[in-house]
C-alpha cells in the first residue's frame, strides 16, 4: 500500500477538525445515548440504538483524544521523543474510530425510529441509509 507523506501543518489543521468534529459528535452520540437509555420502552430494537449510540460516542472520545496526539506529534517544536514515533499509529486510529462512530451514529439513528413506529422507522432508516451513501462512497 502507498502512503503519503502530509505537511505537518496540513496534518496539524485536519487534526483539528477531527478533533472537533470528534467531539461535537461524541456529544451528539452521548445525548443520544442518555435519551434512550431514560425515556425508551425496552425493546431489542431500543436496545441496539442505546449499543450504537454508546459505541459511537466512546468512539468518537477516542478520535478527539487521538488528535490531540497528532496535532503534537505535528508541531514544528515537538520534542524528539514525540516525534520519534512518525504518528502513523496515531493518525490510523484516530481516522478509523471517527469512521466507526460516524456509521455507529447513523445506525442508531436509523434503528432509534422503530421504537415508535413503523412509518417512523422506515423515515430514520431511510435518512440514515441516504447519509450513509455519500461515506460510503468517499471510503471507496
Amino acid at each position: 500500500m502507498n502512503t503519503m507523506e502530509l505537511h505537518p501543518e496540513y496534518l496539524a489543521a485536519l487534526a483539528q477538525q477531527f478533533g472537533f468534529l470528534g467531539a461535537f459528535l461524541g456529544g451528539v452520540s452521548a445525548t443520544l445515548f442518555v435519551t434512550l437509555l431514560t425515556l425508551a420502552k425496552p425493546s431489542v430494537v431500543v436496545r441496539w440504538s442505546i449499543g450504537l449510540a454508546a459505541v459511537a460516542a466512546a468512539a468518537f472520545i477516542v478520535t478527539a483524544y487521538m488528535s490531540v496526539g497528532v496535532i503534537a506529534q505535528s508541531h514544528p517544536h515537538a520534542p524528539e521523543v514525540v516525534i520519534e514515533d512518525g504518528g502513523r499509529s496515531v493518525q490510523a486510529v484516530m481516522v478509523l474510530t471517527f469512521a466507526i462512530g460516524t456509521f455507529a451514529l447513523l445506525g442508531a439513528i436509523g434503528a432509534s425510529g422503530w421504537s415508535r413506529s413503523k412509518v417512523l422507522g422506515y423515515v430514520t432508516t431511510s435518512v440514515a441509509l441516504l447519509a450513509a451513501i455519500p461515506l460510503i462512497l468517499d471510503v471507496v
